[in-house]
């Protein structure tokens, strides 16, 4: 999700300033003078390891707007949640006796302060991998970089087709990609809104577009009677009332939007607010949040439709929830539980799988082969299933159709994202063999290694 529309060549730039300033990595082989590889503070590293791994460290960054940007209301809750799941495993012997340590950097949803958070987190932190990085401007300025330096790059917070075609032996991403979420919630347009009229508010930058042609890419596959309107906004605007008026004017019959969450509250309040017009809404899965629900009001996003792929912090009935809320209550006391901290539990959570994959002798290349290894996985919070390849680095490929409930039972009312209707599946790993956890791999505090299937 970007933070501005930037010139293709200002990207190539600035991606190609920050790989000029790089030098070779040592990579667990030997500097001129002889003298073997060692760890900022001195430590010697292990034979046959890579940057950020010794015989009690795992270093693992992350990049996520912190300041600076309304998705910093991202940003912070995930940074948290992610650290919380690591205090847990840490508290609990780490990942065979290697305790994780997190390193965030500040990207300001912004390309160029991404690409100097990078740097640091790389050179100067020495992560050994970077997890959930958070944004297109964001990531389009550190992708080939830490693609270069061979640092995996794991469970990209952007849904950009880019990063996963062609296959990079080391990126994943950890989100449908916007073209297949378009083509999931097109179907859900073309079975309850054929032959209607669909206005779509996007943020015009890759992530609104893709979102766009995703959409109207499934809606040509199902062969769908429905005229397409249009509406763009810049990322730097944190209201959308004109897009809202001219889709009004324009007598559209349902709405959908790819943007933020400020943005995605602002349409909703501003139609049923302002301008008193109950036109049914679909939101992408990024936005199906506690927080876009409070901006916009409980009463005005009642009814909205959008597409999870996990079980959401209200169902505490659910004991994989029940345990997950427990944990963060112990490690970080003061942080609501909500979803977007799950976001960031779940990053680490399915990070740590792959670590635990790899085996006690962890390597850049043991880890990948884990990754790539991923079969029918499914967590005790998950509602749909996981795979990769090499082939195939897109984990997500199928989605879970939810819709805005208010619980007025309560006092006061309560808000969730409920469920409805089967799991749509456009899974391309269709034939996998689930591989064998290392022996060690069933003594790991936390859940079961990522590739294991249940």
């Amino acid at each position: 999700m970007r933070g501005r529309t930037f010139k293709r060549t200002a990207l190539l730039l600035a991606v190609t300033l920050a790989v000029a300033a790089l030098v070779t990595s040592a990579c667990g082989e030997k500097d001129d003078g002889g003298a073997p590889p060692t760890t900022p503070g001195g430590v010697e590293a292990l034979p046959g390891q890579m940057q950020g791994v010794t015989d009690t460290e795992i270093r693992i960054g992350a990049l996520l707007p912190l300041s600076g940007n309304p998705a910093a209301a991202w940003g912070v809750a995930i940074s948290r949640g992610m650290q919380a799941y690591f205090d847990y495993i840490n508290d609990n012997g780490g990942i065979y006796g290697r305790k994780i340590k997190l390193y965030v950097g500040d990207s300001q949803y912004s390309g160029p302060i991404a690409a100097e958070a990078i740097r640091k987190l790389v050179e100067q932190d020495q992560i050994f991998a970077l997890q959930g990085s958070l944004g297109t401007a964001s990531h389009s300025a550190v992708w080939k970089y830490l693609e270069d330096r061979g640092i995996p790059d794991m469970y990209v917070l952007t849904g950009n087709a880019k990063w996963t075609v062609p296959v990079a032996r080391t990126r994943f991403t950890g989100l449908a990609d916007y073209g297949t979420e378009g083509r999931i919630l097109a179907r859900y347009i073309f079975q309850n809104y054929n032959g209607k009229k669909l206005g779509i508010i996007a943020q015009n930058d890759d992530y609104g577009k893709e979102g766009t042609q995703g959409m109207e890419q499934g809606l040509e596959e199902q062969g769908a009677d429905v005229d397409v309107t249009v509406q763009y906004y810049d990322e730097t605007q944190s209201e959308v009332t004109a897009q809202v008026q001219r889709l009004k004017v324009e007598n559209v019959d349902v709405m959908a939007f790819w943007g933020g969450p400020v943005q995605a509250a602002n349409m909703i309040k501003t139609a049923r607010e302002l301008l008193g017009w109950d036109v049914p809404m679909i939101i992408n899965g990024t936005n199906a949040l506690e927080i876009v629900a409070q901006l916009a009001g409980y009463d005005n996003i009642e009814g909205t439709v959008s597409a999870m792929i996990g079980h959401q912090a209200w169902e505490t009935n659910v004991p994989g929830i029940a345990k997950r809320a427990e944990l963060v209550a112990k490690y970080a006391p003061d942080l609501p539980f909500d979803n977007t901290v799950l976001v960031g539990w779940a990053v680490s959570e399915g990070l740590t799988g792959i670590l635990k994959q790899a085996g006690p002798d962890l390597t850049r290349e043991s880890f990948l082969d884990a990754a790539e290894s991923v079969c029918r996985y499914m967590s005790d919070t998950s509602l749909v299933p996981t795979s990769t390849s090499p082939t195939d680095h897109r984990p997500v490929e199928a989605e879970v159709l939810v819709r805005a409930v208010v619980d007025r039972s309560t006092n006061p009312p309560t808000f969730r994202w409920d469920p409805f209707g089967e799991t749509i599946d456009f899974e391309s790993t269709a034939d996998c063999v689930v591989p064998t956890p290392p022996p060690l791999a069933t003594q790991q505090p936390g859940p079961p290694s990522q590739s294991q299937s249940q």
